[in-house]
């Protein structure tokens, strides 16, 4: 991460959601510790567990925006700081909420604002903002086969899932459950294109019980038929991002038009920004799995 320009608002922008808060967490350790940072002072436990003068807001809602700017508004022993995640899913009225304190905050406050992308956050909240960029690492794919010791084909998932983060990858090849998750979500997809009829409630029954890790599961839903489509155009497996699903993925590809697959890539997609609002969790997911069987039954060959 390159060196930070001295203003009280920073946009930090990844592709993965973990890579921008440990960005967001190594600011908040600098601006906190007496040592810089060292991430073992009392400082920094209690930035890394709960400083009063830290607040993190999961999503930019007005009125948790209010609530952030009154907690501003109270002198800190040193620093106020405020982390707000999915910062591009900020709609207007949040935006207007918070734009006066951001361009003209109290003294010693900082904030932190997460998101996918600058494209997705109001222009009026992303110009007072300083951009922090963060990056996938150089070398990461042949860092994290060497280092966790995997094969070829695991280490490109693994860079895959965590967007060339080596660390993100480490928790993830880590999280046994998420492991697991991901190749059950894989055998679901795949059963998804052979299925025949309708029925849906074992497939929705698996999506509500993982919806704690609903970002990764369309992230993995749309990876899957994302190959299938680029193997059909290309019939190139290096290309292939699944590749312990590599076989499947090319056998099923050629029974599939290049549109239906991304009309099912685009129904993931679609689903994924509903599920951003408040709705019924299991008529959305139900939905969702009825639109890709209703397009496997349309054109499939």
């Amino acid at each position: 991460m390159t060196p930070l320009p001295e203003t009280s608002a920073y946009l930090i922008t990844c592709s993965r959601p973990g890579a921008a808060k440990r960005a967001a967490d190594a600011i908040l350790l600098k601006l906190y510790c007496k040592k810089g940072g060292c991430g073992n002072c009392p400082d920094c436990a209690r930035v890394k567990n709960a400083h009063p003068d830290i607040m993190r807001l999961d999503a930019p809602k007005v009125d948790s925006l209010r609530e952030a700017i009154s907690f501003v508004s109270i002198k800190p022993e040193r620093y106020k700081a405020v982390v707000i995640e999915n910062a591009d899913d900020m709609n207007a009225a949040a935006a207007n909420c918070i734009l006066k304190t951001l361009e003209q905050p109290p003294e010693n406050t900082v904030f932190l604002l997460l998101a996918r992308s600058r494209s997705g956050v109001p222009p009026t909240v992303a110009s007072r903002c300083a951009a922090v960029r963060i990056s996938a690492e150089d070398g990461a794919e042949e860092k994290i086969k060497s280092v966790l010791g995997v094969d070829a084909a695991t280490a490109h998932v693994l860079f895959d899932l965590s967007g060339g983060f080596f660390e993100e990858a480490c928790e993830i090849y880590r999280d046994e459950a998420f492991m697991r998750m991901r190749a059950e979500l894989l055998e679901m997809c795949e059963k998804l294109l052979r299925q025949k009829g309708f029925a849906v409630s074992r497939y929705a029954d698996f999506i509500e019980s993982n919806k704690d890790r609903l970002s990764a599961l369309f992230c993995i839903m749309q990876s899957y038929y994302r190959d299938m489509l680029v193997y059909k155009k290309t019939k190139t497996p290096e290309l292939i991002i699944n590749r312990d699903a590599a076989d499947k993925i090319m056998k099923a590809a050629p029974d599939f038009t290049s549109g239906a697959l991304s009309n099912i890539i685009s129904i993931i997609l679609e689903s994924e920004r509903r599920f951003l609002a408040p709705v019924n969790f299991r008529l959305a997911a139900e939905k969702m799995l009825f639109c890709i069987l209703e397009e496997n039954a349309k054109w499939k060959k």
